[in-house]
């Protein structure tokens, strides 16, 4: 009897031990990822630079003559046509010295009349026999002398009126006011500056570029500009001038951008950037920054084979990153599936199910 219970004991025991046994493996999970089938492309490589928007043709207007300024006729960011009347000085010391220069030539007028009568009756009397050739030579040396004088008051006349003409400021051409720099009441120098006027017609962006880079650069080569405040749209421009010698404090040569249509929305004083392609720039693949991870202290990413629909990790030689793009030199190929989004939560052979949008290329 004793022995029966141990037996059955030992069964009891058996059978337990047999229903701890290991559990069998569950499924591997297939995980949905998203993917793109990848492929080199140029890369949109440039140098950008600072600019202004400038016109093309910019001119510093002053007065021709001296004096106080009476009245300024215009303000900053006004549009003004050719001859019209920009400011003013005060002419009373001008006028007065233009009728002085009419009066004299009045005077000498007078005079020349009188000289031309006496030689006109003396050469009679020469003729006649009456005088000599001395006498006539005397009188013609004074109405060549009458003569001579009168003509040079009424130069002078002439420039006196031109004097007082110059009291008025005027525009040589249509355009813009961009800068006044002299007021009512302020006493001006001949020539000194009182006014910018920025000639209608085509706008151009100023600009500097670094002595390393002139040498790729030429007049009539494409560039792109874009406006600060326009949202980053391209505007085609090209290289009208570039400055032969450097700029003696920034060691910068300037350049001008010509923009042949500018938009409306680009107004003068306007900050602008000029991008200018760079050349010889390698095909590179574009990948979101999603799809690269690490492996083993090794940058890549998880590459999908379609025959075992599993993904393995290749190695990848980075060339930069521009925004939220990386770009690959090396260590994928045209027409493979990367996958760019659940790349952190996957495992080299782990099998993959691709989202419906993608697709894999085919062969």
């Amino acid at each position: 009897m004793r022995q029966c219970l141990v037996l059955l004991a030992a069964v009891q025991v058996s059978l337990v031990l047999a229903g701890c046994g290991k559990a069998p493996a569950a499924p591997q999970e297939i995980r949905p990822v998203r993917s793109i089938v990848v492929g080199a492309a140029v890369s949109e490589a440039n140098d950008t630079y600072a600019g202004e928007v400038r016109p093309r043709y910019e001119s510093d207007l002053g007065f021709r003559v001296s004096g106080k300024l009476l009245a300024r006729l215009v303000n900053v960011g006004d549009t003004v046509k050719a001859g019209q009347a920009l400011a003013r000085l005060d002419a009373k010391d001008l006028a007065l010295s233009e009728a002085s220069a009419r009066a004299q030539a009045a005077a000498l007028d007078a005079q020349l009349a009188v000289a031309k009568s006496d030689y006109e009756r003396n050469q009679k009397l020469f003729e006649e026999g009456v005088i000599g050739a001395s006498g006539i030579d005397h009188y013609q040396a004074s109405y060549q002398a009458a003569r001579a004088q009168a003509e040079a008051a009424r130069a002078q006349l002439r420039s006196m009126s031109n004097q007082t003409g110059y009291a008025e400021l005027s525009a040589d051409h249509d355009g813009v006011i961009t800068a006044v720099l002299a007021e009512p009441g302020q006493v001006v120098a001949a020539g000194q500056t009182v006014l910018r006027l920025a000639r209608s017609g085509e706008i151009e962006i100023a600009s500097n570029v670094p002595e390393d880079q002139v040498g790729r650069l030429h007049p009539g080569m494409p560039v792109q500009v874009s406006l600060w405040a326009g949202g980053g749209a391209s505007i085609p421009g090209s290289i009208r001038e570039l400055a032969s010698s450097a700029d003696a404090a920034t060691r910068t040569y300037t350049l001008r951008v010509s923009v042949p249509q500018p938009p409306p929305e680009m107004k003068l004083g306007m900050t602008a950037s000029v991008r200018i392609p760079l050349s010889d720039v390698p095909r590179l693949i574009h990948l979101p920054l999603g799809a690269l991870i690490e492996q083993q202290g090794k940058q890549g990413v998880w590459v999908f084979d379609p025959s075992t629909q599993a993904v393995g990790f290749r190695p990848v030689a980075m060339a930069g990153v521009i925004g939220n793009e990386v770009l690959i030199a090396g260590g994928l190929k045209d027409g493979e599936v990367v996958v760019t989004a659940g790349a952190p939560l996957l495992l080299p052979g782990q099998k993959v199910r691709l989202m419906p949008r993608d697709t894999v290329a085919e062969n």
